[in-house]
């Protein structure tokens, strides 16, 4: 699963890749970009009992990844086309984009 996709999707109601004329999904659904980012961090860890985890704070476990853009700062027809250039699990760097 691609979360950028998701949060697209939960923000616009349509598939990124679908063409821009296609109707709306359920339109009295969508909900604004930083409702569905707490959703994909702080409240899948919640629903998961993982206290140490789902955002940035001191005594956090420091999972995070590194954007190659600030996906509130463009229109919301562009978030999915936000890519990764780091990742980080365990305050470790496992993936860098230079790798792919």
């Amino acid at each position: 699963p691609d979360p950028l996709a998701a949060l697209h999707v939960a923000v616009n109601r349509r598939t990124p890749d679908g063409p821009s004329s296609a109707p709306v999904f359920l339109p009295e659904q969508r909900i604004d970009l930083g409702s569905a980012l707490a959703a994909y961090t702080a409240g899948s860890a919640y629903v998961n009992h993982l206290d140490d985890t789902g955002s940035v704070q001191r005594g956090k476990l420091a999972d995070l990844v590194v954007l190659d853009r600030d996906p509130f700062d463009g229109p919301s027809e562009e978030i999915a086309a936000t890519r990764v250039l780091q990742t980080f699990v365990g305050g470790r760097r496992v993936y860098t984009a230079d790798d792919a």
